[in-house]
């Protein structure tokens, strides 16, 4: 079957955007919306891209009309800045900054659900629910508009209780009011009663918006997590779910004082082959309801050509390949193609012309993305990734510890990324290189539910757990090959 291309819609790569263009008719249901969906798992990790919006952005909308209650937090953009700028150090304060962080997530999320169960009542107000609005009624919380200043106000409470001039005992039992939640405390029978009849999910994503790598950041985040696993203990109709990137989830050290308690919790959202081409096929058929019959790598072929005529590469595998398992990327490549389906020699259909000349803007804009993705634990990467320039895409083992080893003794000149590339030996340097993506290594054979190839280069995203030093054989990601102009040459 042939379609009009000028007529497909994929989406936004926005899941904010995108709920409102059909995201709730082609959402793909993987295996880790799944674990989602049936409350076994409230933490999500994963990558820039990798769908997690999504995935909330999903649950929100099909619960909501279940009639559930439900709460979308996102933390404001520069909120971590305004913690930084309004509240004293750690070693300033002379307190624990992440049970101080726990405390007031706990008493904003109260508030929050205090306030959504007031705005939905219905008929007269009696006993639970009588007592939950009237609390909300009695501290105005119908004007709050902030989650952020409700959260940095309590902070404020706590930091100046305990820097205050009051006599000992006095201040010790403002404190342990503030952190027993005194106010709160007496209405949690009358929320445990409404939750007998009433569930009520809350959603917490986009925990890097605005992200400084602060002190307070990360005792954000740390304490998030923290008052998060209390709150989840109260009922089974009360579920509080968060989302975070994989980076801040691995590098925060705060979060791994808990790590047993949250372990069963996470879930590592990842992505395979044909989950990503199910999730193409089904925004194409959104797109070409006639098409609706047909099976995902039909739907797929009916927009671009079977192979690229130069390598016989399939062309799925060959735009799958230039990502890293994250369907942004996905749609990002699949939609500069079809913006550029005018250079087709095909007709109606993406051929190999109009993916290189589409390829060209988007291994751009995926090099760019990946430095800012790791921007603040390794600046300037675009100064690294410079070096590269020209050069071949792959390398035997000792071809490449060779090139490492030269940038990090500082004979290449990676501007203003030797700042911390020059604290590096080699080893360290290919290690971070590889965690990114911005290697693969090859595998000479691999089996498993995403892979299943003789000998193949794969990534951290598809082997995490590999040894690098017994790896003799590199390549840089296939998405850089453009930007940078390598040489396809094997080592």
């Amino acid at each position: 079957m042939r379609l009009d291309i000028r007529e497909l819609n994929l989406g936004s790569d926005s899941a904010e955007r995108d709920i409102n263009l059909g995201l709730a008719e082609y959402f793909y249901p993987n295996a880790t919306y799944q674990k989602f969906l049936s409350g076994r798992k409230t933490i999500l990790v994963g990558n820039r891209g990798a769908g997690k919006s999504a995935i909330f952005k999903y649950i929100a909308t099909t619960e909501a009309r279940k009639g559930n209650l439900i709460l979308e937090l996102s933390p404001e953009e520069y909120s971590y800045e305004l913690l930084s700028d309004h509240l004293a150090s750690e070693e300033d304060g002379s307190w624990r900054k992440q049970s101080a962080y726990s405390v007031a997530w706990q008493y904003l999320l109260y508030t929050l659900i205090f306030k959504s169960i007031a705005q939905t009542k219905r008929g007269l107000l009696l006993g639970a629910t009588k007592n939950i609005y009237d609390y909300v009624t009695r501290q105005n919380l119908f004007q709050q508009t902030s989650s952020i200043i409700t959260l940095v106000d309590y902070l404020k409470r706590i930091e100046q209780v305990k820097t205050s001039s009051k006599a000992g005992g006095l201040r010790s039992q403002e404190l342990q009011a503030l952190y027993s939640l005194d106010e709160i405390k007496t209405l949690l029978p009358s929320l445990q009663t409404v939750l007998q009849n009433t569930k009520i999910k809350v959603l917490i994503d986009e925990l890097d918006k605005g992200w400084d790598n602060s002190e307070d950041a990360k005792f954000f985040i740390a304490g998030l997590f923290q008052a998060t696993q209390k709150l989840n203990l109260i009922s089974p109709n009360l579920r509080v779910y968060i989302s975070i990137r994989q980076e801040l989830f691995d590098n925060i050290p705060q979060i791994y004082e808990d790590a047993q308690k949250i372990r069963e919790d996470v879930e590592v959202i990842r992505w395979g082959r044909n989950e990503l081409l199910e999730l193409i096929a089904r925004r194409i058929a959104h797109s070409f309801p006639q098409a609706t019959q047909l099976d995902a790598l039909k739907l797929w072929q009916s927009i671009f050509v079977g192979q690229m005529k130069s390598s016989g590469t399939e062309t799925l595998d060959y735009i799958i390949d230039r990502t890293q398992l994250r369907p942004r990327e996905l749609l990002q490549f699949c939609k500069l193609c079809a913006e550029r389906i005018e250079y087709s020699l095909a007709g109606r259909r993406i051929d190999e012309v109009a993916i290189a000349t589409a390829e060209e803007a988007y291994s751009e804009q995926k090099i760019r993305d990946l430095a800012s993705e790791y921007r603040f634990h390794y600046p300037h990467l675009l100064d690294v990734f410079e070096v590269f320039r020209g050069k071949r895409s792959q390398y035997k083992k000792e071809d490449l510890d060779y090139l490492l080893l030269a940038i990090v003794c500082g004979e290449y000149d990676v501007e203003r990324a030797a700042t911390w590339v020059s604290d590096m030996d080699y080893l360290e340097l290919k290690q971070m290189l590889w965690k990114i993506g911005f290697l693969k290594a090859w595998v000479p054979h691999r089996t498993n539910r995403r892979t299943s190839l003789a000998g193949a280069y794969l990534g951290h995203y598809e082997v995490p757990t590999i040894n690098l030093e017994n790896i003799e054989r590199f390549r840089i990601h296939p998405a850089c090959t453009s930007f940078l102009h390598l040489k396809e040459s094997s080592p």
